[in-house]
């Protein structure tokens, strides 16, 4: 069987790169991403049959049949570092999209991700919202699991909220939450391992320095600093551009926060630093996908070995 698939707010495509690495044969149907750069990165590394930029304007009752639907729908009106407007940010509106795509086309399984602060923001009516309007379609079981990043293997504490839909004529057994895998060193995600004697210029960096230079092993925010956890990246974000090394005494490369998300060495690279920093930090993680994706390929009839 051949997985077809389609994304949506598709960023550098964490979900295509999990059938990737699953070796999972696939057809990748469509892509939807509006950001110039994100579509480079994407088109140097993927190869989607259609490319939509505006998930608003499009009559999703015209979208090529699917097998899996994946949208990380953006994550900034409920973000805990954002302005938390919730319902109120106008891009929460692409949520209400991703039920007219699941209501239309019907997949035979979907995916939505978020922040964790999105199942309880406004005390929790947008997620209440979406559930109900996933349950009233009729044909899904519909699951929720916060996963974090560092459970599956990879050593970045990043706590997202998974929305898992699963149509009952192909569901064999209950969806529960993937078992957790050991978590690899974080030696293993650096790239260069030269120890660096330069001067630090940041000024919440300085003001720090001594605490930073008694702590090895870690990765810490010169902006915001805290005490980090050892061995263990923060949460990537779109300015990880500015994590530092504690050990190295350099600040993480983009390679590095792509191998932080999951994402191989061979990713390509089109875009400057710090737009691929922007990328991998707004990305899924793809060890957490590539999870889901083994659990519900174990429990339902969408197998690819058939």
């Amino acid at each position: 069987m051949v997985i077809r698939i389609g994304t949506d707010c598709s960023g550098i495509e964490a979900p295509i790169e999990a059938l990737r690495q699953l070796k999972i044969e696939h057809e990748h149907i469509f892509t939807c991403e509006k950001d110039k750069y994100a579509l480079q990165s994407i088109k140097a590394n993927y190869t989607p049959k259609k490319i939509y930029t505006d998930i608003t304007k499009r009559k999703h009752a015209l979208l090529p049949d699917i097998d899996i639907y994946v949208c990380g729908f953006p994550c900034q009106p409920f973000s805990l570092m954002g302005n938390k407007k919730g319902t109120t940010d106008p891009r929460s509106n692409i949520m209400y999209q991703c039920i007219k795509v699941i209501t239309k086309k019907r997949p035979k399984v979907f995916i939505l991700e978020n922040v964790k602060n999105f199942k309880y923001i406004e005390e929790g009516k947008p997620f209440k919202y979406l559930m109900e309007r996933l349950n009233n379609i009729g044909e899904y079981n519909v699951y929720n699991n916060i996963l974090n990043t560092k459970d599956y293997g990879i050593p970045q504490n990043r706590e997202r909220i998974y929305i898992i839909g699963i149509r009952k004529d192909i569901q064999r057994e209950e969806y529960t939450k993937p078992k957790e895998k050991e978590m690899i060193s974080l030696e293993e995600y650096i790239i260069d391992k030269t120890i660096y004697d330069k001067e630090i210029v940041d000024k919440m960096l300085k003001k720090n320095l001594e605490k930073i230079n008694n702590t090895k092993d870690c990765i810490v925010l010169p902006f915001t600093y805290y005490f980090p956890m050892k061995n263990i990246s923060p949460t990537l974000t779109t300015q990880c551009g500015r994590y530092y090394l504690t050990t190295y005494k350099r600040n993480l490369s983009a390679k590095e926060c792509l191998l932080l998300q999951g994402f191989r060495k061979e990713f390509k690279q089109v875009v400057s630093n710090t737009q691929m920093y922007k990328q991998a930090g707004n990305s899924m993680s793809v060890n957490v996908i590539k999870e889901i994706y083994k659990k519900i390929f174990e429990i339902t009839t969408l197998n690819p070995s058939m």
